[in-house]
């Protein structure tokens, strides 16, 4: 029950940050920060720090809060995954 709750947490967490992601890429470019851009593309965490910078700040909660939620739900998984497990005979 518990690695369910945390899968569902995990993949919640997940898929709001591609959305924040995709979010804060989109405001890049269209700011004409396209050196940002690119390198949030491969450092994802940047964009949480550009939005910080830009007074984009309600972003950028966004972003921490769904990394929490994510961290949390991975950790909630791999325990109950860790708790189900049967346990070995000497």
């Amino acid at each position: 029950m518990l690695a369910t709750i945390g899968t569902i947490l995990a993949i919640a967490g997940f898929i709001a940050l591609l959305v924040f992601w995709i979010m804060t890429l989109v405001k890049q470019f269209k700011s004409g920060d396209t050196l940002w851009g690119v390198l949030s593309i491969f450092f994802g965490i940047l964009a949480p720090i550009w939005c910080f910078m830009n007074g984009h700040k309600s972003l950028g909660m966004k972003f921490i809060i769904a990394l929490i939620v994510y961290i949390v739900g991975f950790a909630l998984g791999g325990a109950g995954a860790v708790m189900s497990m049967p346990e070995m005979a000497p």
